[in-house]
């Protein structure tokens, strides 16, 4: 038995027919393989020929399987109950101390835990999972009441509501449907359960991204969604839905000539070869000195790993995948177990989990959905990163250059920085990896599957075409030539795809700004390539998420001047700290707070801690001298707030001019709108406002009153609800009263649907990240105003976003 299926939970097959037992373990096994380790205790006498149990044999069963997860012992009639007692007499204590007598049916129940074993479940989750096996058979032939009305079984949920839906996704059941079923899911007060009709796999609960991959349910594959509990009915309908829709996007197909890789992302590129350097943190082996402490570790871990994987990615379904990982209960609690009984460190005890979670991915027949254990490893690492420091992947100096890697993880490919890097060559991967996705998105062009034509170590030149595969090594100079005429084609034609100075005409002739969100100097030059029109929201507080001490003035000063740099001659709008809430410094030392959304955040927290006001305003107006910047401050609830701000902004002025330091001056300076008390207050907010800028991510949180990220509220979690669209439109209309220009900048202005209701309610200045500006280009250009316009008023008065969403959608 290998070190990774001993570490799952095994399986004790005790029977009175040797064949009845063989037979079960066999049909066990279609849906498991070898991943979990079964032993039949079965029969009597001489090689079980005869009808019986035999506790010696069962007893040497169990300790064949019972490795460090356990094992669940199975049982078919009466006498065999008490044979399968009297071998945890006979065994080791220990072994019996991991070993389960389990009341569920034998066949029914040895199907359900081995495919629950094989994911990585722990002994009670494995247990629980055998016992409810019949749940879903009663509730199939409607037959509930007659299932057990007392004992173990009978605690299993029966369901109230079913719902089949065939998978529509060509790609199957992949990670990123997957993830919202889970979201989604958590939403319901039920429980929910998925099956796959079509395999006969399952059910698994909705719970556990390994779960669902498990079932390695493909395009076309009927799903039998079951649910019990207060919502069951609305559940399955919304998980039904999920199901049946198509992917969001096609994407090219991996047929290739063998002389050529697969394309990923359509361009040319042609630079210097670079390899893209891991460093691979070693997994240290010592025994955890005290559990409880190993675990604290962990649980900080996850949620500093979840709050960079969001910084890096974004948002988008990619991100939800990867945060799905970091809750999957498969993963988490058997990374928990692993520190509590073999009292193994944190990271090796994370590692463990990832492994055994792996394996499930690889063992999926499914070629796409195998490949998801490169997203798995990719979230599994951020956690490693944060236990052990350092890691990651880097870049080595240099000039521009073509970049090759093998499997491109998806948060390395959102960090690629378009500036540097001219194409990406992934030896392995596919172009429906999620990196695939990033690239196309951030528009790198890119090809993938090529370790044939770009060995290990090659090349010093390189040059690829992310639509045809093509690869040339080293190529002649006609060749090189010809490429780099190519590249620079390329290169004009992007920068007037994104439209005239930043600016995208609608079908009408009405004229949209696209600005940019910047987090970095990487983000900066990104932006400025793809052709933003400015920076329309410059997040500070990210230039120095990592530091354990305050940076200085000159520091704050010198790494501004050089993003204000990249954007010359246009506009740039800097945010104020905006730290507090999710985003706690470490060098802020911040009290705890039982709700900090609603604490000391934002301009609350900068005006609590003036000092450190005053250094990043002096700061601000040092590196502007020469620039068009504007200051914006977030979190503003009322009008003492900006004019406080107003107040510590001119004292930076004056004992600048004092100290005879050249400085930019005057400012304008304006709010974020994303407190609902600042949209319904906005008239007289702008008599110290010189512009608005509307934060949707946190002005839906705080107009719903729903958590961002709380994984039960997802539903809750969209800028396109009326409610937010009503306040938007108070907003545009206040700002047009008193001639103060009005943008959007949170992630709805990179939403296709959600950014057209945004321009329909009168907004004309968008900011997002650089990779969405042509997908907002492409989806504004097509359509009037007078159509967006429609659109807007109609979704005003829909019942929820997804009619808000849907009124757009039928007007398109």
């Amino acid at each position: 038995m290998s070190d990774l299926v001993a570490g799952r939970v095994g399986l004790v097959l005790v029977s009175h027919s040797r064949a009845l037992a063989e037979a079960t373990e066999a049909l066990a096994r279609q849906m498991t393989g070898e991943a979990v380790a079964i032993a039949c205790a079965a029969g009597a006498g001489d090689e079980g020929a005869e009808l019986g149990t035999d506790a010696t044999a069962i007893a040497a069963a169990i300790e064949r399987v019972a490795g460090a997860g356990g094992a669940v012992v199975l049982m078919d009639l009466g006498s065999a109950i008490l044979s399968a007692e009297t071998a945890l007499e006979l065994i080791d204590p220990e072994i019996a101390e991991r070993a389960r007598l389990v009341a569920a049916p034998f066949v029914e129940g040895a199907i359900a835990a081995a495919v629950r074993a094989a994911s990585g479940a722990t002994l009670a989750e494995v247990a629980a999972e055998a016992r409810g096996a019949l749940a879903a058979k009663a509730a199939q032939l409607g037959q509930d009441e007659e299932a057990p009305a007392r004992g173990e079984a009978s605690a299993q949920p029966i369901a109230d509501a079913t719902a089949d839906a065939a998978i529509a996704d060509p790609h199957g059941l992949h990670a990123r449907p997957a993830a919202r079923l889970i979201t989604r899911a958590a939403g319901f007060d039920a429980k929910i359960t998925i099956e796959d009709v079509t395999a006969g796999k399952g059910p698994v609960t909705v719970t556990s991204l390994t779960a669902l991959a498990s079932l390695g349910a493909r395009q076309g594959h009927v799903l039998r969604i079951r649910a019990s509990g207060r919502e069951a009915s609305a559940a399955v309908l919304a998980l039904a839905a999920i199901v049946r829709e198509g992917a969001a996007a096609p994407e090219p197909a991996a047929s290739v000539a063998q002389d050529r890789a697969m394309p990923v992302s359509p361009g040319i590129a042609f630079g210097p070869l670079v390899r893209l350097v891991r460093a691979t943190p070693t997994i240290p082996e010592d025994e955890a000195a005290d559990p409880s402490l190993e675990a604290q570790r962990l649980r900080k871990a996850l949620v500093e790993a979840a709050r960079e994987i969001e910084v890096a990615l974004g948002g988008g379904e990619i991100l939800e995948a990867h945060l799905a990982l970091l809750r999957d209960p498969a993963i988490v609690d058997r990374a928990f177990a692993l520190i509590e009984r073999e009292r193994r460190n944190a990271a090796s005890a994370w590692q463990g989990a990832i492994e055994d979670a792996a394996a499930v991915f690889q063992g999926l027949e499914d070629p796409y959905l195998r490949a998801r254990e490169v997203d798995l490893r990719d979230a599994g690492s951020a956690v490693l990163r944060v236990l052990l420091g350092g890691g990651g992947a880097s870049l080595p100096e240099g000039p521009p250059a073509v970049l090759v890697a093998t499997d491109l993880a998806p948060s390395e490919a959102a960090r690629l920085d378009a500036t540097r890097v001219l194409g990406v060559i992934d030896r392995r991967g596919g172009p429906t990896s999620h990196a695939a996705i990033l690239l196309r998105a951030a528009g790198i062009p890119s090809v993938a599957g090529a370790a044939a034509l770009v060995p290990g170590t090659c090349g010093a030149l390189v040059g690829l075409d992310g639509a045809t595969g093509e690869v040339w090594v080293d190529p002649d100079p006609a060749t090189a030539s010809e490429l780099e005429r190519r590249q620079e084609a390329l290169r004009a034609s992007r920068r007037a795809s994104v439209g005239r100075g930043g600016r995208v005409k609608l079908a009408c002739g009405r004229e949209v700004e696209l600005w940019a969100n910047v987090s970095g100097l990487g983000d900066a030059r990104a932006a400025r390539a793809a052709g933003a029109f400015g920076i329309g929201l410059l997040r500070t507080e990210m230039l120095f998420l990592d530091r354990l001490q305050a940076p200085g003035e000159e520091e704050q000063a010198d790494l501004l001047a050089e993003i204000f740099a990249v954007f010359a001659g246009a506009p740039i709008v800097v945010r104020t700290l905006d730290a507090g809430g999710d985003k706690a410094l470490p060098y802020l030392d911040l009290e705890g707070e039982a709700n900090p959304y609603l604490g000391v955040r934002g301009v609350r927290l900068s005006l609590a801690r003036p000092a450190l006001l005053d250094v990043q305003l002096r700061a601000i107006l040092i590196a502007a001298r020469g620039h068009d910047v504007r200051i914006m401050v977030p979190m503003i609830a009322t009008a003492a707030e900006i004019k406080a701000a107003r107040s510590a902004l001119e004292r930076a002025h004056e004992a600048l001019d004092a100290e005879g330091k050249p400085h930019l001056w005057p400012v304008p300076v304006g709010i974020m709108v994303e407190v609902p008390a600042a949209a319904l207050t906005v008239e007289g907010l702008a008599r110290h406002s010189d512009f608005f800028s509307i934060g949707t991510n946190d002005l839906t949180q705080y107009t719903l009153a729903a958590e961002r990220g709380h994984p039960k509220l997802h539903a809750l979690a969209d800028a396109a609800h009326p409610a937010v669209l009503r306040l938007v439109r108070a907003v545009v209309h206040a700002g047009r009263a008193a001639a103060r220009p009005v943008s959007v900048c949170g992630e709805a202005a990179a939403d296709p649907i959600a950014a057209a209701l945004l321009v329909g309610l009168g907004i004309d200045k968008l900011s997002m990240g650089a990779a969405a500006l042509g997908r907002a280009h492409d989806a504004l250009s097509r359509r009037s105003f007078t159509e967006l316009s429609r659109a807007a008023e109609d979704a005003l008065e829909a019942d929820d976003a997804d009619g808000a969403r849907a009124a757009m959608s039928q007007r398109a």
